[in-house]
């Protein structure tokens, strides 16, 4: 169905000469104008201008007025109506350690030191500040120390191991690293429209009581949520509902999923037996060489490895590319189709993973690491 404000500048014409020409033949004008040339012609061009971006506005406004096809503000307007509120940007948080070889001697790391991974394969550098004073003492070789980061957003929220420099000079301090679980609370970004009108449909399923879509709409308020999974078929036995959370890093801190718990059990029935809880994680490393055509390897490579990130981080920064969600098998055809989307790949020819990865229904598949060669293809 047409929308009826919907015309075009030539339609606009159209309508606007047909009416001025009734007009004329009535004789409601003191004389017959010159519709086809004169200033006439040019004040009628000029109407027809204005009436048509008029029309071109009311489409923008139309689209604003419906949840569905809202966004920004318009989008936040909508969401008051049932108390809800874009999700604010928050600043990852987490431990690291700092090391020595020496063990003599106290090395103090003072608060407000800056340490920072390498650039990523877009070229990104996170930095992080420590938020606490810390010492080495004598005898030890490290220390752990809380850090938070410099931006806000959930880029932030890198891998194990990839904290390894040392911004600000610390006397006795040789190194830094971030450990398996170094995150505390994830860092996430503005919530996008995408979400917030995922949530307001929510909030209204919410109104017919206590059903999974209550439970994923409690759980999805929480700042650094992305996806949750309810499994509301009395999965530990009669009665129970288990809560399966994603965040911005995948895999969901201790502090989210506590915060998270917090809300289920303020609003929970009494009778309901809620568990919130961390997918179980199914790492996958992926290795691949691939056989190219032509083009520079290394833009190839690190375009490929851009798209297989993408399927692991939610929101996607690869446009087209989704990620997986919980209960999400990861299989062969999809990963061959990221790669063989990139221009001036051939083949690929997979060393891990040879066969379709099976996830749970409450479990979530993390990448433990990208390793992508090539060749160059033969000219058969």
């Amino acid at each position: 169905m047409s929308i009826p404000v919907n015309k075009t500048l030539e339609e606009v014409r159209s309508d606007l000469f047909s009416k001025i020409s009734t007009v004329q033949q009535a004789g409601w004008l003191p004389e017959l104008l010159n519709l086809n040339r004169g200033p006439a012609r040019g004040l009628i061009e000029l109407w027809a201008w204005g009436l048509y971006q008029l029309y071109q506005f009311l489409i923008l406004i139309l689209d604003q007025t419906f949840p569905s096809s809202a966004s920004g503000a318009w989008l936040d307007l909508h969401c008051t109506q049932v108390g809800l509120t874009r999700l604010a940007e928050t600043k990852a948080r987490g431990t690291v350690y700092f090391m020595r070889e020496e063990t003599e001697g106290n090395a103090v790391i003072s608060r407000g030191r800056i340490v920072k991974t390498k650039p990523d394969g877009q070229g990104n550098i996170y930095r992080f500040i420590t938020l606490e004073s810390a010492v080495i003492q004598t005898g030890y070789t490290e220390v752990a120390v809380l850090v938070e980061a410099e931006e806000y957003g959930r880029g932030s929220n890198v891998a194990p191991g990839q904290i390894t420099e040392i911004a600000t000079t610390i006397p006795g301090v040789d190194s830094v690293e971030n450990r398996t679980d170094w995150l505390e609370s994830e860092g996430s970004d503005e919530e996008d429209d995408e979400s917030l009108r995922e949530r307001y449909v929510l909030a209204w399923m919410e109104v017919n009581g206590c059903t999974k879509y209550a439970y994923e709409a409690w759980a999805r308020s929480v700042t650094g949520v992305v996806a949750a999974k309810v499994m509301d078929q009395h999965p530990r036995g009669q009665g129970t509902v288990d809560v399966v959370l994603k965040g911005t890093a995948g895999i969901p801190t201790q502090d989210l999923i506590a915060a998270v718990d917090a809300v289920a059990q303020e609003k929970r029935p009494i009778n309901d037996d809620v568990l919130v809880k961390a997918p179980g994680a199914v790492n996958v490393a992926i290795e691949a060489e691939l056989e190219l055509t032509h083009g520079v390897s290394d833009s190839i490579l690190q375009e490929a490895e851009n798209r297989l990130n993408a399927l692991f981080l939610d929101p996607s920064p690869v446009t087209g590319v989704s990620p997986l969600q919980i209960g999400k098998d990861l299989t062969m055809d999809r990963l061959t189709s990221l790669i063989m989307a990139v221009d001036g790949v051939k083949k690929i020819n997979w060393t891990n993973p040879t066969s379709d990865v099976h996830v749970d229904e409450d479990e979530l598949a993390v990448l433990e690491g990208i390793t992508l060669t090539y060749v160059w293809a033969s000219e058969e």
